[in-house]
């Protein structure tokens, strides 16, 4: 759907017409992308035999119209499945396969697919205005097929229905009001800057950003941690909403910090003035209350159209402030039983701005939820990616598919309660026994691949077919079974794609090893791409970790000159931290945590892990050297709210903070900044030795062993020391000790890929040198 507000033009196709609701409608729990491909076999199937029996049947045959409905012109397009002449006119046929057992009552059938009759009533009006079609008699039809039967039944549309094409121009009368609303809103709103004053560097970025986005359609954007990115893209972005160049803005983020922050910053940009909202899972929009119970399934909507009704719910109503809350429509649903999660994707076409996680646009299961927005169009579309450095790794874990026999055995289970034939929980029997077959560890060899695509492939033709009960089977058994067929495109992928492997007994894992094409899918239809880090570089490794041809993406690059000196590195060769070595020096690494205690009064100092394991062993040493030490541990997952108050608690009464690399912790929580001076990295944080990991290092073909274990091995690890960092100087004047702990740092492999700001030449070689350091660097800040 293309909306021209200022026009009062649209452009859609006449399914968009067909389907559109002012209100959410229920879905079934059947629904799967597999379900569209059996839907298409039987189309073709439908339209060779109606060629056969009349050749001169037209398929498919593309129409389009201009309309004008009140004060708004309208371009429709579409395809009919078959066009057939008769005795005086014409009778339009669409093809609709269901579930639902045929024959059944013309009204029920006209109730529950209302948006199919919909679609034949605009055909018949498109072709009514057309001059080929002027004098004949134009009749239309639904006919529906039966999936598992083939049972077959037309159901002619009646002069009531016929009603329903001007009923849907009526519906969309007013969405295409408030979008235009929306767009007068935008370029009457008065926009407050991101920043009073510009720091250092800040004005040299907005002029490169504008220049970049005028280039290629993908920036990577990277600047320091602290610079005030959040707030640049924040302007650029409403500028351009304002300007008319993008009618809509989405600002993805892999942290629930990043969102809160980018929010509050927002706020203080346009008041409320626009619409935003803030896009969160399920889980967290679940209550419990008289009216409504959420299942955490599309059971939520069972009775969603006569709450809808009930309520007399209109979106745009609901926002408050510029928004609407997690609080608010978890409130409003308690009170009219409309689950809160539909209530927020509700009021998604009434927002210029939507934020959330990164799965929303990378993820094949979260996709429709932006996706399937009424009006969303990703070509007038600004994208916005924070820490997008976490992009490649993300949409790879998106795409990996895991099974577990034991899981499936108790979907197997209710599959038979409901129905299922027997040779469909025969095959999944079968699977089953193939998954506890396997070898533990090992990847599969091509025998045991074939073996288990001819088994998926197998169980997802039959599944296809399957007759059974999906409205009673528990929503997880649906859920699971529907990964198989997923499975198959995993298991027939090229080797550099996927892993599958066994990582323990009865569980089969198909890990994506290469997530670039799937990525750059995801980019292509938006008009404008900007994907921004700390650290993003190099570029051309992180543009082909992206699937973005060189001539389609550009750069722009923050410098802050303020940060120049503000860090003092020094290097401490006196342990090794390999996990076979650590052990002999946990007591070094505890005496050196002390001394730096000792050297910041007042002050914790904030000492990075890489691992609960490793921290939790040195603690006890520090513990057992120094009682007195008041010592704190991360502590395991834990929300937002309960990281913020370990973190505010700590600094007022810990000497020191253990935390680990590549946690939210380390890399979402900016509260360290400005306020400890004295860090320790122990050791850097290499990803897990594992077959994943193995693979990627054999996949690598013609490269060097040290360049290879450069890219799979040591620039993520130092990726989470620059994330880790760059959090502790986040302004001007701010300054930090650290104390890159272990041999490995001084090595060259790891030392070129430190930034210019960590380079140091300053060796800590035994104690001695250490007391030296701590003793100058004191001074230099006194």
């Amino acid at each position: 759907m293309q909306i021209d507000p200022l026009q009062r033009s649209v452009q859609l196709s006449v399914r968009e017409l067909a389907i559109f609701r002012n209100q959410p409608g229920k879905r079934g729990h059947g629904f799967s992308p597999w379900r569209a491909s059996v839907g298409q076999q039987w189309h073709q199937t439908a339209a060779q035999e109606i060629q056969a029996e009349h050749p001169e049947v037209q398929l498919e045959q593309r129409i389009e119209i201009k309309w004008r409905h009140r004060d708004w012109n309208f371009q429709l397009a579409g395809r009919m499945d078959q066009l057939l002449p008769s005795e005086d006119g014409f009778l339009i046929r669409e093809i609709k396969t269901i579930r639902s057992p045929l024959p059944s009552s013309e009204e029920s059938l006209i109730e529950d697919y209302k948006d199919y009759f919909a679609q034949v009533s605009i055909y018949q009006a498109m072709l009514s205005v057309l001059p080929d079609y002027q004098g004949n008699k134009l009749t239309a039809e639904v006919q529906f097929i039966n999936i598992e039967n083939g049972a077959r039944q037309s159901v002619a549309l009646r002069e009531q229905e016929v009603a329903f094409f001007e009923q849907q121009l009526d519906a969309i009368y007013p969405f295409l009001e408030e979008r235009r609303g929306s767009h007068l809103r935008i370029q009457e709103a008065e926009l407050t800057p991101a920043f009073e004053t510009l720091r250092e560097g800040q004005a040299e970025l907005f002029t490169t950003l504008d220049e970049a986005t005028h280039k290629a359609q993908v920036v990577l954007m990277e600047a320091p941690t602290g610079f005030g990115k959040t707030g640049i893209v924040l302007e650029h972005a409403l500028k351009h909403l304002q300007s008319g160049l993008y009618e809509r803005c989405i600002y993805l983020s892999s942290k629930s910090t990043g969102q809160i922050q980018t929010i509050e910053q927002l706020k203080r940009m346009i008041g409320s003035e626009l619409r935003y909202l803030q896009m969160r899972n399920r889980s967290e929009h679940k209550i419990e209350s008289l009216r409504h119970t959420c299942t955490g399934d599309e059971r939520c909507d069972e009775a969603i159209g006569q709450h809808w009704r009930e309520a007399d719910i209109h979106p745009p109503e609901l926002f408050s402030e510029g928004t609407v809350t997690l609080s608010a429509n978890k409130e409003f649903g308690a009170k009219t039983g409309v689950c809160p999660y539909t209530l927020t994707k509700a009021c998604l076409p009434f927002a210029e701005i939507w934020i959330g996680d990164s799965n929303y646009v990378f993820s094949p299961s979260s996709q429709p939820i932006f996706g399937e927005v009424h009006g969303f169009n990703p070509a007038r579309t600004l994208l916005i990616v924070d820490e997008a450095h976490n992009l490649p790794a993300r949409s790879a874990d998106s795409l990996s598919v895991e099974l577990a026999s034991g899981d499936l055995l108790f979907a197997i289970e209710e599959l038979h309660a409901n129905g299922a034939p027997r040779r469909l929980i025969s095959i999944a029997n079968e699977i089953c026994r193939w998954i506890e077959s396997l070898s533990t560890k090992k990847a599969l060899n091509p025998n045991e691949l074939y073996t288990g695509q001819d088994l998926c492939e197998d169980f997802t033709q039959q599944l296809q077919e399957a007759r059974f009960d999906y409205a009673t089977t528990a929503p997880f058994a649906i859920e699971l079974i529907w990964r198989i067929p997923t499975l198959v495109d995993c298991l027939s992928a090229a080797a550099h794609e996927y892993l599958t492997w066994i990582p323990q007994a009865g569980l089969l894992r198909s890990t994506c090893l290469d997530a670039s094409d799937w990525i750059g899918k995801c980019l292509q239809p938006f008009g404008s791409t900007i994907l921004m880090s700390a650290t993003l570089q190099p570029f051309d490794d992180y543009r082909t970790h992206l699937g973005i041809e060189d001539k389609k993406c550009t750069y722009a690059q923050g410098n802050a000159p303020w940060r120049k000196g503000a860090y003092n590195i020094a290097i401490d060769r006196r342990v090794d931290t390999r996990l076979r070595a650590r052990e002999q020096s946990y007591e070094t690494t505890a005496r050196t945590i002390v001394q730096c205690i000792q050297f910041s009064p007042g002050v914790p100092v904030a000492i990075f892990f890489s691992s609960y394991q490793y921290a939790d062993n040195v603690m006890a040493y520090t513990a057992a050297l120094h009682p007195e030490m008041r010592l704190q541990r991360q502590p395991r997952g834990g929300d937002l709210s309960e990281q913020t108050s370990f973190i505010e608690e700590s600094l007022l009464i810990s000497d020191a903070i253990f935390l680990i690399m590549g946690s939210s912790y380390a890399e979402g929580i900016d509260q360290l900044g400005g306020r400890v001076d004295q860090i320790i990295i122990v050791g850097p944080a290499l990803p897990e030795v594992n077959l994943i990991q193995k693979t990627k290092m054999e996949q690598h073909v013609g490269i060097s062993t040290e360049n290879v274990f450069r890219d799979v091995y040591i620039r993520p690890a130092m990726r989470r020391i620059h994330q880790a960092l760059g959090r502790i100087v986040r302004a001007p004047g701010q300054t930090a000790r650290v104390l890159l702990h272990g041999k490995r740092f001084a090595e060259p492999a790891y030392l070129s890929e430190l930034s210019a700001e960590y380079q140091t030449e300053h060796l800590i070689e035994n104690d001695n040198d250490l007391a030296g350091w701590l003793e100058s660097a004191s001074q230099q800040k006194t």
